[in-house]
């Protein structure tokens, strides 16, 4: 599937009113607290600059995903694959990975509240370091790209965040720039 999104830097303010309209005109999904474990890898050093491979544990679940970067326009879109995992062999998982030349290169701390709307998520992010931000993503087929910017755009409307400014960094890339250091393989 391919992953499209954007992000928005928000303020406490804009996030009040954020959630009045997320209340209104979507469905609550969840209130979790995310830690994703990056990898780089010793073998491709494409890993952390085109793609990135991350352990993802929220609350009681775990995934293991993948994303590779692909058209950059005015929306991020990235090839996503995401596998779950048995809570019992995510410690399993790590040594396969070790074992297959990745290793751990940075972790992310975030509050998630994520909504529905249409078809659209959006999740409202209180990033460890970095702040609060509106992240909006459909996954879709490649052939629906089109279709997916629409989606975000009237998301972006309905919302009264569209005209502001769009991210198109990962937390990682925002987290390295902030940091201006070199983020083991980053």
């Amino acid at each position: 599937m391919i992953e499209v999104e954007v992000k928005v830097a928000i303020n406490e303010r804009d996030k009040e009113k954020i959630i009045k309209k997320l209340n209104t005109h979507g469905e609550l999904l969840g209130v979790y607290n995310e830690e994703d474990t990056f990898f780089k890898s010793l073998h491709d050093p494409s890993y952390g600059r085109d793609k990135t491979l991350k352990l993802r544990r929220r609350d009681n679940e775990i995934k293991l995903i993948f994303k590779q970067k692909g058209a950059n326009g005015e929306f991020k879109e990235n090839l996503e694959i995401e596998v779950k995992i048995n809570e019992h062999d995510a410690n399993s998982v790590l040594r396969l990975l070790r074992y297959l030349g990745f290793e751990e290169s940075i972790i992310i701390r975030k509050k998630r509240t994520a909504y529905r709307v249409n078809d659209c998520i959006v999740n409202l992010d209180d990033v460890e370091n970095l702040g609060l931000f509106v992240e909006i993503e459909v996954l879709t087929d490649e052939y629906k790209r089109g279709e997916a910017h629409e989606k975000i755009e009237k998301v972006l409307s309905t919302l009264g965040i569209s005209g502001r400014e769009l991210i198109r960094y990962s937390y990682v890339e925002m987290l390295k720039q902030r940091c201006k250091v070199k983020l083991r393989g980053f």
